[in-house]
Parts: C-alpha cells; sequence; structure tokens
C-alpha cells in the first residue's frame, strides 16, 4: 500500500515498526545500492522507461515489480503524462500527469486485480478536493474531502460488505494496512473522542490518541511507553508510495544469481 508522509511528518504506521527495530537495524551494515544506469531504459526520443521495487525504490528492472513510462523535463523532473505498470501481468497501477515535477490534475491508481483503487485531483502536488476510494471487489471505500495541505474530512466510509459506517461525516472509520488496523470515531468528518492502532496478527496495541472535535489532545506509543501531546502521528490518507518515485531513491541490485 501507499506508504504516505502528511505535512512532513511520520505516519505512525511507519514510525511503529521502525522503532522496534532501530536498535537491530543500527548493528547492520548498509546495503549496497544499485547504479542508477541499470534502473531505466530510453524507450523513444523523449520517453524514459524506469524501474521500480514495490514501495518505489529504483532497481534493475530484472528483480523490478513496477515499470514507469514518461518523460522527463530538461531538469530531470517527471514531466507530462505517467504510467505504471505492474511487471509480472503489465496492468496498469497508477496513470496521472506532472508539471515541473510536481503531480498535477487527476490521478488514478488500481488494485493489482486492475480493479480501480482510487481517483483524485493534485494541485502544484498536493491532493485536493474530493478523492474515491475502492476494495478491489469494486465496491465503495470512502471518500476523503482534502482541504489546503490539512488532514482530509472523511465524509462516506463502507465496509466491504457494503455497509455504511460513516455517513455524511459521522460514524465509525478504519483503515487496515500491513498487518495493523486504525480504527476511531467520526465527527463532521474529523476525529473525535479514542483512536487506536493495533497488530491484526494478535489485537495487540501498538499505539492510542485522543482527539476532541478534531484537535488532537494526547499520545502514547504503548510498547516505547512513549507519550507526546505535540501533534498527531495517525495518518488518515492512504500511504502515497508513488510520491516516492520523485526522489530517485536507489534500491538494491538483484540478488546473485545462484
Amino acid at each position: 500500500m501507499m506508504l504516505f508522509m502528511s505535512n512532513c511528518r511520520p505516519a505512525l504506521l511507519i514510525s511503529a515498526l521502525l522503532l522496534t527495530g532501530s536498535a537491530a537495524w543500527a548493528q547492520r551494515s548498509l546495503p549496497a545500492k544499485a547504479s542508477l544506469d541499470q534502473c531505466y531504459r530510453v524507450l523513444g526520443k523523449d520517453s524514459v522507461g524506469f524501474f521500480y521495487s514495490e514501495d518505489y525504490l529504483l532497481t534493475p528492472p530484472g528483480c523490478a515489480t513496477i515499470r514507469r513510462h514518461t518523460r522527463l523535463d530538461s531538469a530531470g523532473r517527471f514531466m507530462g503524462y505517467v504510467r505504471d505498470y505492474r511487471m509480472t501481468n503489465n496492468l496498469l497501477l497508477l496513470q496521472g500527469s506532472y508539471r515541473e515535477g510536481r503531480k498535477e490534475g487527476v490521478f488514478e491508481t488500481y488494485h493489482a486485480t486492475g480493479e480501480l483503487a482510487a481517483r483524485g485531483r493534485y494541485m502544484a502536488g498536493r491532493q485536493v478536493g474530493d478523492w474515491a476510494y475502492w476494495y478491489p471487489s469494486g465496491k465503495p471505500r470512502q471518500i476523503l474531502s482534502f482541504r489546503n495541505g490539512q488532514d482530509p474530512l472523511i465524509q462516506q466510509f463502507w465496509e466491504e460488505s457494503g455497509q455504511q459506517l460513516v455517513k455524511d461525516g459521522n460514524g465509525t472509520w478504519y483503515r487496515r494496512e500491513i498487518g495493523m488496523e486504525l480504527r476511531g470515531a467520526v465527527v463532521q468528518g474529523i476525529p473525535d473522542g479514542r483512536w487506536q492502532l493495533r497488530r491484526l496478527s494478535d489485537q495487540s496495541l501498538v499505539a492510542r490518541e485522543t482527539f476532541m472535535k478534531g484537535h488532537f489532545r494526547s499520545g502514547i506509543l504503548i510498547e516505547q511507553m512513549e507519550s507526546y501531546r505535540d501533534e498527531s502521528r495517525l495518518d488518515l490518507a492512504d500511504w502515497d508510495t508513488y510520491s516516492k518515485a520523485e526522489a530517485y531513491e536507489l534500491g538494491p541490485p538483484c540478488p546473485a544469481a545462484e
């Protein structure tokens, strides 16, 4: 899913995992990186194909899972229409456009099955207006309203069974990703009361935050026994993994053949 950073603050779903493994990671040596010239192919006079891992790190095509077709401007930034495809079956994963290196206009993302996952607009690289989301089955999932860089309003939300849990901004909302569930009450489109992040495998509590009419009050990371009152670390929007492509970050080389 989309690994998403909102307003340059870490998404709790990522940071909770990283914190538990940071000590062990510090003891390891940094992995080797692929070279940039291994990770793209010139497709025509003004088009390029880039190859990525599942989390949009540049990688050689032999071990890539995503292929991007795009054009570049004189500064090396994405320009015009982009299309991302899954390498295994050539199904479309994303389509949209860039201007001056920033996402602009309508973007659509697709599930691995080829079903539409999300549709909405960007303006100067930011999500704006209403975004609609669907389950892999094709059933509606939610409608979020993005407001000038702020966290989105949750307007409507349905379970995959079709039961509507949030109607006109009021109800209960949840999101499940990478083995975790974020859940809480919504009043007039914004979080209210106690929100919880749990592991799905054993329902253990990872983090808890308290809101009052959308205003963050306090939070705690359970396993780290760390409390905070500066700002929320929860992220309501789906993870926007594809934006990592704009950083041209190199991933590891393909593993050697046995």
